[in-house]
């Protein structure tokens, strides 16, 4: 932990009650075993900041589904919550009703005390952490110890456990609501055995006998888990205003809020007693000594004695300063950077580029190569500073923060033409432009969390979807039933169900027992919808495939789809792999099956309309 001198200058809580009357009144407290106690007619459990940590691991690992708005009721057997959500749903399991509101207003009413991750993290589980936006905050999380949080972010994602930078927090909070806090002892958690000192949990040291790891658990002499020692465990427990009276003192900001940071630092030292030197190289004299998850200053590195670490041998030095206004050097070895990765955002005619803490040293390319500097330290050619929002689309950004001769990890967006942003592909892949097309046209979606998934198979209700949504067909007033035959394995409340509806209701699809809608679909198949499309929908039957070349497997082509696909070839929309064969029962790539429905569109489709 940073002891700051001149931090306390900076000095907000987000919440009255932490001057001097409330440390008073934390001077007053009795450590108290934590009981049970009554809300009204319904019995409570104390919340504890463990308890909302492993409300959040409880999450995860019970893959709770994320629904807008929902506060942990049952979805699909299992249960289901926003972000803010999340917080609530375990506020409301101990039968407390103050966690309610969306991000911006939990935090604003149950918050005792605040700080911005990029001057670190307090080491207690059960913080809440937040994304912040101009007013307020746009997301909320739990932090679950060991630089990992949990949180709702997305449908089709649901529970996400990941790094706190992963995630891109930029806040941490200390809530109350009657919650409880660890304070000196040992403790269980997750079903480990973890020591609090002071109010954070200990790291990298050796209490009782036992090891603790960097991830605050006891271990044994072999590296096991320590098991739980029931007799050692500590029953101490204070209110959250008392921990915050601590982190006051000790010099812990108290905003989150990234302008008010005071020590422009973009690197942590990695390890514990780290000599920082005069020189790069050990032999020259000591200036300081350096605990692990001190805040640095780093330059760009330079050459220096090799130094032997983890099994490696480095050779660069980085130049730093410390909060403290130390000067010196310390090995790449010991050196962790904490440049955070841009994040890119588009409204489809302009794309923004922000990074926490970092926003005016942002860089970018749209050549596909990485920004960056060259040998003497300029940023390469086709580096740009990121200044304003780029009005340019249907292209693919790289983009990096590049510091005091440091570059920190790169983001890659490829950002389409209606401002929709996927990180799985290029733009210079050779289906890019055609899945812009199919996205624009409102066929084809990404699969959630910024991913399209090119190369994974489309299915047949997918492709019953594309089509659907190629018509321009409003699709309300179709369901199974009398006038519609339905399918075995289709209800009506399936997610495609009023497509494929209307593809039986078109001719597009023959009814039948089983549709088996998540079965890949072979290329002949998808041949065969796109032709009963042509016949059925827009009436074309004057295709001539007379002249068309035969594929090297004619023969392997089914005889219900052999017109079918060569009309398709006629028309331009299909065409042959390698050695001008077709592989009619391989599977079509989401990539092709948008290339394949942008041609439908545009050789079939439009000109008969």
């Amino acid at each position: 932990m940073l002891h700051s001198h001149y931090r306390s200058r900076h000095m907000r809580v987000t919440k009255k009650g932490i001057g001097l009357l409330g440390l008073m009144m934390a001077a007053l407290l009795v450590c108290v075993s934590l009981p049970s106690w009554s809300l009204g007619a319904r019995a409570a459990t104390t919340p504890t900041s463990f308890g909302l940590a492993m409300q959040g691991i409880t999450a995860y690992n019970e893959g709770w589904v994320y629904v807008y708005g929902g506060k942990g009721g049952m979805v699909g057997g299992v249960r289901g919550t926003d972000c803010a959500g999340l917080l609530y749903s375990y506020y409301s399991d101990c039968g407390v009703s103050g966690c309610a509101g969306g991000a911006t207003s939990q935090v604003r009413q149950n918050t005792v005390f605040s700080g911005p991750v990029s001057l670190g993290l307090p080491r207690i589980h059960g913080l809440a952490l937040t994304n912040s936006e101009p007013g307020g905050y746009s997301h909320i999380g739990i932090y679950i110890g060991n630089n990992e949080s949990c949180d709702n972010s997305m449908e089709g994602v649901n529970m996400v456990r990941a790094s706190v930078q992963e995630r891109h927090w930029d806040g941490w909070h200390v809530f109350d609501i009657g919650t409880m806090y660890p304070k000196d002892g040992w403790y269980e958690f997750d079903g480990r055995m973890v020591h609090y000192t002071n109010y954070e949990y200990d790291i990298d040291t050796e209490i009782d006998g036992y090891f603790i790891g960097s991830d605050g658990f006891a271990y044994l002499e072999d590296g096991t888990p320590a098991p739980i020692d029931n007799e050692l465990l500590s029953n101490v427990w204070v209110s959250a205003t008392e921990v915050a009276g601590y982190l006051e003192s000790q010099g812990w900001t108290g905003s989150d809020d990234p302008n008010d940071i005071p020590f422009d630092y973009n690197a942590t030292v990695s390890a514990s007693n780290v000599n920082l030197r005069s020189e790069p190289n050990t032999s020259s004299s000591v200036v300081g000594l350096l605990s692990k998850g001190t805040k640095l200053q780093a330059g760009s590195p330079v050459e220096g004695e090799p130094v032997t670490a983890h099994g490696n041998s480095y050779h660069m030095w980085y130049p730093v300063t410390t909060v403290t206004g130390l000067e010196g050097y310390v090995s790449e070895a010991y050196v962790e950077l904490h440049l955070s990765a841009p994040e890119i955002t588009s409204n489809g005619e302009t794309v923004t580029m922000t990074a926490a803490g970092s926003s005016d040293d942002i860089y970018y390319t749209v050549d596909y190569t990485d920004p960056g500097l060259d040998e003497n330290g300029d940023l390469t050619i086709s580096t740009t500073p990121y200044v304003s929002p780029v009005a340019q689309v249907s292209c693919t950004y790289k983009a990096a923060v590049i510091k005091n001769g440091l570059m920190g990890p790169v983001t890659t967006a490829t950002v389409m033409s209606n401002g929709m942003i996927f990180t799985d592909f290029t733009y210079k892949a050779w289906f890019a432009d055609k899945v812009d097309r199919a996205v624009e046209m409102g066929v084809l979606n990404g699969i959630g969390n910024g991913k399209f998934d090119p190369y994974g198979s489309i299915t047949r209700a997918q492709f019953v979807i594309v089509l659907a949504n190629l018509s321009g067909e409003n699709l309300s007033s179709y369901s199974f039933g009398e006038d519609i035959p339905g399918f075995s394995d289709v209800s009506n409340s399936a997610y495609y169900a009023k497509h494929l509806a209307w593809a039986v209701a078109n001719g597009v699809v023959s009814s039948g027992d089983k549709f088996n809608p998540n079965q890949e679909l072979p290329r002949e198949q998808m041949c065969s919808m796109m032709d009963r499309y042509l016949t059925n929908v827009l009436g074309v039957t004057d295709i001539d495939v007379s002249q068309v070349d035969k594929f090297s497997d004619d023969n392997k082509i089914s005889g219900y789809a052999k017109e079918a696909v060569y009309r398709m070839r006629a028309l331009g929309i299909v065409s042959g792999n390698g050695n001008n064969s077709f592989d009619p029962k391989g599977t079509s790539e989401r990539c092709a099956a948008s290339v394949v429905a942008v041609l439908f569109h545009d050789n079939a489709i439009v000109p008969n309309t």
